[in-house]
């Protein structure tokens, strides 16, 4: 359009003043719009990745809205060149017109899909809560069991022997709430999982951390600390399948970014829905230091002196 709108302008100059055909700017100009219609003009490609793996209900809003953002563009852009065709008075060809009605051509590429046999995205979400469920319970009542047995502190208080014992009996739930959760998602349900070993160990580690969590809560407050969690648990349901943008900024400062539920999550989703992602990285390294600081806080407990419990008359 360009070469057309010079040469048009050039012819128009020369019918008016031939002696100006003849200088060397003019020459110039000519050989200028020569050159650049002589070149096809060519579409731009714009390439669209769109990851499901990383958000599903992101990716499927991505799909419909990229395409249609790219419409807009190309709207846009013809309106701009008709605006410019018209005002200069160009007479184009119905190719140029052709050409002009897409200037952006864009291509869309889905990476790591998610199938139906991994729930359509829902699969990191269900697992996370089977991992905080299956802990919660036997969190409870595994720390009853040691209340009851406990004989070596008269202060309502555990000793350091039962908190390590919770940690070892804690162990053993975890490792058994991962195999069981394997078992049901990859042997009954036959959910395609790149790495069966990683997933059990991931699993395995989540559910401790979680267990973890919710004894610690219950070493120091005891059944008063059980509201806690279930307002924890509740709170975090809601918001570890969005994008933080997404979310308000109360949302995204003081329940995203501090809840355990969200790290969990996002070590799943990355096991499972993303190819060769590795699980180290921030969400690994926070979900250690909760854990770590839940373990000193149950050591923590046995020196804080409790109520003295009721003797029997």
């Amino acid at each position: 359009m360009k070469g057309q709108l010079i040469t048009q302008k050039l012819t128009a100059m020369a019918t008016k003043q031939p002696a100006v055909a003849m200088t060397a700017p003019f020459q110039q100009q000519k050989q200028l719009a020569k050159a650049l219609t002589a070149q096809t003009p060519q579409a731009a490609n714009v390439t669209l990745y769109v990851s499901q793996g990383n958000n599903i209900t992101v990716a499927n809003l991505l799909t419909t809205a990229l395409p249609q953002l790219v419409t807009h563009l190309n709207q846009t852009l013809t309106g701009k060149y008709q605006q410019v065709a018209n005002k200069a008075n160009l007479t184009l060809t119905a190719a140029n017109w052709s050409q002009l009605q897409t200037p952006i051509k864009s291509n869309l590429v889905k990476r790591n899909p998610v199938s139906e046999k991994q729930l359509s995205g829902m699969a990191p979400f269900i697992i996370t809560i089977l991992c905080w469920i299956g802990c919660l319970v036997s969190s409870l009542i595994n720390w009853r069991d040691h209340i009851s047995h406990e004989s070596r502190r008269t202060d309502g208080r555990l000793s350091m022997t039962s908190v390590t014992s919770q940690l070892i009996t804690g162990l053993l739930i975890a490792g058994g709430t991962a195999l069981a959760i394997y078992s049901f998602v990859k042997l009954i349900y036959g959910m395609p999982i790149q790495d069966s070993t990683q997933f059990i160990w991931l699993t395995g580690g989540i559910s401790f951390v979680f267990y973890l969590i919710q004894t610690a809560v219950l070493d120091l407050a005891g059944l008063k600390g059980w509201p806690l969690l279930l307002v924890i648990w509740i709170g975090s349901m809601g918001v570890i399948t969005f994008v933080p943008q997404m979310l308000s900024n109360f949302y995204r400062q003081f329940v995203y970014n501090v809840t355990p539920i969200h790290f969990a999550y996002e070590l799943i989703n990355n096991q499972l829905y993303l190819q060769n992602a590795p699980i180290t990285g921030a969400a690994l390294t926070v979900m250690m230091i909760i854990g770590l600081s839940a373990i000193v806080l149950m050591y923590s407990s046995t020196l804080i002196k409790g109520r003295q419990p009721a003797t029997e008359k």
